[in-house]
């Protein structure tokens, strides 16, 4: 008896390299996996997300195009003087300067190991904010977003707005998928895992109303609870259709896999735009 094709391996892929001049396969393969390495890299632990990354290349030199989705956890309407920012005696781990200081190093890097004459990165940056999302929305998710639930749930805003631009096509599925691996990495008190499954279910539920894609599936799987002898367990959620068998849809996929105390787990993303 034959074995199902999956789908997915029909579909083309998002190829990273737009170049004029071919490099071979080994070379292509080691220069674009490091680079999107690196710049990924750079957004860790942070409220930046990697959503796009294009290598275009040119005799010596390499033009590379990334999209970040910056969220942002105070309103837009706060503004602070200059006096009051040069005051500041801490950066903040999670502010662009931060990011922008990893990015230019990771430049070198690349032009290190790529040897190539000059590098030029462009960076289209989008903005986020809590009041961008509708307000309705944000009346479902009060409770999340209170401050004496700020150590608890404290993904509760980035989550709401990522979702809102993924719903909207601003997003990806990648972007989507790195948000759920880093909050099911850990296993300390304040992220645990039925209280964030249920968040990201209620959350979606108030924002299908504004959603402009066909459908959004979600799949984790793996040992993240404390089952007796960690039993493994498949939790899915799905908004609207997601027709995988049809290979005219465009539909994009994004896999990952994290660790936890009880053992690994599988995110699977599917967005049908």
């Amino acid at each position: 008896m034959a074995q199902k094709t999956n789908p997915n391996i029909l579909r083309p892929k998002v190829d990273l390299y737009k170049g004029s001049a071919s490099w071979d396969e080994a070379r292509f393969y080691y220069i674009t996996s490091n680079t999107h390495r690196l710049i990924e890299s750079c957004c860790l632990e942070t409220n930046h997300y990697l959503d796009k990354l294009e290598v275009h290349r040119h005799l010596g030199l390499i033009y590379i195009e990334i999209n970040l989705i910056h969220l942002h956890l105070r309103s837009q309407k706060q503004v602070f003087s200059r006096r009051h920012k040069e005051n500041k005696k801490k950066v903040k781990p999670q502010s662009w300067t931060i990011v922008a200081c990893r990015l230019h190093k990771a430049m070198r890097l690349i032009q290190r190991f790529s040897k190539t004459q000059k590098i030029k990165l462009k960076i289209n940056r989008l903005k986020s904010y809590t009041r961008s999302v509708p307000q309705p929305a944000r009346k479902q998710m009060t409770f999340y977003g209170k401050s004496f639930n700020k150590s608890r749930y404290d993904y509760a805003r980035y989550g709401l707005q990522l979702m809102y631009l993924l719903l909207l096509k601003k997003a990806s599925a990648a972007s989507f998928a790195r948000f759920l691996k880093q909050n099911i990495r850990s296993r300390q008190r304040r992220k645990r895992h039925y209280q964030f499954l249920g968040y990201i279910k209620k959350a979606l539920k108030s924002l299908e109303r504004y959603k402009k894609i066909q459908g959004l599936k979600i799949q984790i799987k793996g040992r993240f609870t404390h089952k007796a002898k960690g039993r493994s367990q498949c939790w899915k959620h799905q908004i609207g259709s997601m027709p995988l068998s049809n290979l005219d849809k465009n539909i994009h996929a994004e896999y990952t896999q994290t660790q936890t105390a009880y053992g690994s787990v599988g995110v699977k993303v599917w967005v049908c735009s």
